[in-house]
């Protein structure tokens, strides 16, 4: 309708948004944001601060849920990782309607892999209290032992199987098929934190991958795009060997 076209022009027309996206000087939860707005080449700020400031803002009631990453857009201050992943992805076209409820499963997945992995982080049950950021209910060395036996034999082997599987299915290369959404590069940010070691250090074995070979050559074209590829040499990242192969194996 003349209405409908006149609010697109109207949008179109529009400054973007002023972004400041606040995280640790780490890649870890923030770096698929970082990432999907690259990608999408949104200007935005990359805000990194260290667990100091994170206390001081946390004190000062400037984190919504007392904690990082928040983004602020246009001066408002907005919290929680998915629903800011959700935001950017749709403002760069790589959240949409049509891959919404798959990407949204894909995300699920993988949240839960991390709530698995959160003892590994903190050596807590709980993880960091939301009022002082210290890890709660902390675990005795026989209990972290346990857990990493686990985690590497059982739990995340089997959590990457299923991942396999729902890429297998996805008519791919990508989770969505065949076009890339903010989930594989959520994937890819989990799968490079594994085989670096900065997800959980060398309590967390690359071996857990072992098996899942669509994974790695999900991580490896995402890795190769030259968007990622340019963000990675900004940043001195490297290539993990298990990419290396992977994507020469394609």
């Amino acid at each position: 309708t003349a209405l409908l076209r006149r609010t697109r022009a109207r949008i179109s027309t529009m400054p973007p948004p002023n972004l400041r996206l606040v995280y640790l000087d780490q890649r870890m939860l923030a770096e698929p944001i970082r990432l999907t707005l690259f990608l999408g080449k949104i200007e935005f700020e990359d805000i990194r601060v260290s667990y100091d400031q994170v206390k001081s803002m946390r004190a000062a009631g400037t984190l919504p849920h007392g904690q990082v990453p928040i983004m602020e857009i246009d001066g408002t201050t907005y919290s929680q990782t998915a629903a800011i992943l959700r935001y950017v992805g749709r403002q760069t076209g790589l959240y949409t309607e049509n891959n919404a409820l798959l990407c949204d499963s894909i995300e699920a997945a993988l949240a839960d892999i991390r709530i698995c992995m959160r003892p590994l982080w903190y050596d807590s049950v709980l993880g960091r209290h939301p009022v002082t950021g210290d890890p709660t209910v902390l675990l005795t060395e026989d209990q972290k032992t346990q857990i990493q036996i686990l985690l590497n034999n059982e739990i995340l082997p089997a959590r990457f199987s299923k991942l396999e599987h729902a890429l297998s299915q996805s008519g791919g290369p990508y989770f969505c098929g065949s076009s890339i959404s903010i989930c594989d590069l959520s994937w890819y940010n989990m799968c490079i934190g594994i085989l670096e070691g900065f997800y959980c250090g060398p309590r967390l074995k690359p071996t857990v991958l072992q098996g899942n070979p669509r994974l790695l050559k999900l991580a490896a074209l995402v890795h190769n795009h030259p968007r990622i590829h340019l963000w990675n040499q900004q940043h001195n990242y490297s290539t993990p060997p298990e990419l290396l192969r992977a994507l020469n194996s394609t």
